[in-house]
């Protein structure tokens, strides 16, 4: 390889990096953008300046590296819930913060609907997609953003490079009303690296009146005779409104007591609303087990809980419990499950139900007392969360475990990082990072960064701006 010269070198260790850079959604500007052309140093903007104050600085010069460098489209799993406008890259974990205050820009569709996205790119890749989501009407901004915030409302193939180093995307706008984020991810085609723009906006028609405070969700059938009951709560913590509704014969089934119990809520309460949003503002109902969300006035700044009361009938409700064969699995591997340690004080013939609540896996059984959750070797690090719904005529009570997922550091390598740094070749040297896994030097022009003697900035896995020089094995 041919070394750099001693001014790359000098311009390297002195000021932030940006050669090897990406791009950024620039109309409207998006978060780290709209920060970046302030002062850096010293921000007056009060988003910023919390950005600032929680991650440094780093993560607005290098505004246009929002990326995870092994995505390959799976990027549910490799940005988790609460870290999407970072990317779950920590060095940008100030533009997660929950705030209201973000810059926000106004947006409003041409006369066919739709509205030019223009995207600058700093060093132009093949692509494979350009995806765009919204966030739900009813989103609060003062909570972190989550995937299932969010709906995709557009996707583009391989735009190409207009003048300028701009991409120009021009997409269908949904019909939404007031400040929302615009979530985009740009994935590659020559590589599994995708990159991740949140875009503060606010549409036409002012800010919505109902806020989405969660799911209403039928894990299981109900007896007839159940109460269900939904409790709202100011933020003093007093209860402001209760609706009760009981489960009357033949609709205790687990896709027919939510939507009955939608209904009694949206005939009954002053406050609330069950059902699924849609663009127009209304909330209806739906036949489902999953697909009613529970809206509050925003005005009234509430939170809720549902409360399910089985009918008296003398068996008390489980305790569940789970035993988990290993809490920690690295590379493929399994783990076995059981809740048959759960309680059941009247001996009544309980049922069950697994789900995975975060991560990826499978399972080999959602129903039985034990089961076995399946782990494919992860390409990085992860927990996954498994939940059991243990159940009797009693009631119902729910556990849940979290398994450490790590991924696989077992291979050759050619060195233990730092030792023979200078002489890696970009593409095909592998080291030995400091948490044990090894990592390939990315191939030329990124792989000069591998080369580069700063641990704070390039030690694989650890550094600041690891993902620029290596790849993890």
């Amino acid at each position: 390889m041919r070394s750099a010269t001693p001014l790359f070198f000098a311009l390297v260790l002195s000021t932030p990096s940006l050669v090897l850079a990406h791009g950024s959604m620039t109309t409207p500007p998006s978060r780290v953008y709209t920060c970046a052309q302030g002062n850096i140093e010293n921000p007056t903007d009060p988003a910023c300046k919390a950005a600032t104050q929680a991650a440094g600085t780093q993560q607005f010069y290098d505004w246009m590296s929002i990326n995870q460098a092994n995505a390959n489209s799976n990027h549910t799993a490799v940005v988790p819930d609460g870290k999407l406008c970072g990317g779950g890259n920590p060095t940008f974990r100030g533009l997660d913060l929950a705030r209201a205050d973000w810059q926000a820009t106004p947006i409003a569709p041409d006369a066919n609907g739709r509205f030019e996205f223009v995207f600058r790119g700093t060093a132009p890749h093949a692509t494979k997609d350009w995806i765009f989501y919204v966030t739900r009407e009813g989103w609060d901004p003062n909570q972190p953003l989550r995937w299932a915030d969010l709906y995709e409302f557009c996707r583009l193939g391989n735009v190409a490079l207009s003048s300028g180093g701009v991409y120009r995307l021009n997409c269908p706008l949904p019909q939404s009303r007031g400040r929302h984020v615009i979530y985009n991810v740009w994935q590659r085609s020559d590589s599994t690296e995708a990159f991740y723009t949140c875009v503060d906006v606010v549409f036409p028609g002012g800010s919505t009146s109902w806020v989405d405070e969660g799911p209403v969700t039928g894990q299981n059938a109900l007896a007839t005779g159940t109460t269900v009951t939904l409790r709202l709560f100011n933020a003093a913590g007093n209860d402001v409104e209760r609706i009760e509704h009981v489960v009357a014969a033949g609709q205790g089934a687990a896709a027919e007591w939510p939507y009955q119990f939608a209904l009694a809520v949206n005939a009954r309460s002053q406050r609330a609303r069950v059902g699924r949003l849609d663009g127009a503002g209304n909330i209806d109902p739906v036949r489902a087990a999953s697909g009613n969300r529970v809206y509050t006035r925003s005005a009234d700044n509430l939170n809720h809980q549902i409360d399910i009361r089985a009918p008296d009938t003398g068996v008390q409700p489980p305790v569940a419990a789970i035993s988990a064969s290993a809490t920690t699995v690295t590379g493929a591997g399994s783990v076995t499950l059981s809740a048959t340690g759960s309680s059941n004080p009247s001996n009544a013939a309980l049922t069950y139900n697994w789900r995975i609540v975060s991560g990826t896996g499978t399972l080999s059984s959602t129903n039985a007392a034990t089961t076995t959750l399946q782990l494919a070797a992860p390409p990085q690090d992860q927990t996954v969360t498994v939940a059991v719904t243990v159940s009797n005529s009693g009631g119902s009570d729910d556990e849940s475990v979290a398994i450490a997922h790590r991924a696989s550091g077992g291979g050759t390598y050619d060195y233990v990082y730092p030792a023979g740094i200078g002489s890696y070749v970009p593409g095909t040297t592998i080291v030995k990072g400091s948490d044990g896994l090894r990592y390939r030097c990315r191939p030329f022009p990124e792989g000069q960064w591998c080369n580069i003697d700063s641990a704070f900035h390039y030690a694989p896995g650890t550094g600041a701006n690891w993902q620029d020089a290596w790849v993890r094995l």
